[in-house]
């Protein structure tokens, strides 16, 4: 088997829990980041993870110590998007730019990519996403300013949101208004 075909994986401690990512090595390409846990039945690896791997989860680690990473962007090219339609992707790009420590709607992703009705479309789509943290979708919230459903569930969204308002407090940045799309 070609080792393009091979997904890798890489576990790694932070300090909401424990996150994976898994990916293709040769090119690297990411397929998908797991969220923490706190309980990962296989903790051990028992080989050296790739480059970019490391990279990418210190800047996960990063994001979790409550670093500011609001220059923190998916490097496109680093991510599997080959399963995605146009407009799947079109709702992740518009999720990437949601600034650290702001929230948007999904009525609001769904009118930048210009199909202002499909905003249960945006939900579906940001509830499949394979690249959390790098793809934001965290900070989408209901129009009505409920939290909404999160893959990694409802409550690791809420410490998420509050970990970067209490980031943006610490660090005295502005985050960008909310309409920032």
């Amino acid at each position: 088997m070609k080792d393009d075909k091979i997904i890798h994986h890489y576990i790694f401690q932070t300090a909401f829990g424990y996150s994976a990512i898994f990916y293709k090595k040769s090119p690297f390409l990411l397929t998908r980041i797991i969220l923490p846990e706190t309980n990962h039945k296989n903790k051990r690896q028992n080989y050296k993870p790739h480059k970019k791997a490391i990279i990418i989860s210190k800047a996960i680690i990063d994001y979790f110590n409550g670093t500011p990473v609001h220059m923190l962007k998916p490097s496109w090219e680093w991510l599997d998007a080959g399963g995605l339609t146009e407009l799947q992707k079109s709702v992740y790009f518009a999720t990437a730019k949601i600034p650290y420590g702001t929230l948007s709607s999904y009525k609001k992703i769904a009118e930048v990519i210009n199909t202002p009705n499909a905003y249960r479309f945006v939900g579906t789509t940001l509830a499949k996403n394979p690249f959390p943290v790098l793809i934001p979708c965290h900070r989408v919230i209901r129009s009505d300013n409920t939290i909404g459903r999160f893959a990694g569930g409802t409550n690791l969204k809420i410490k998420m949101i509050e970990l970067e308002r209490n980031t943006v407090k610490k660090f005295n940045f502005k985050p960008l208004p909310i309409n920032h799309l």
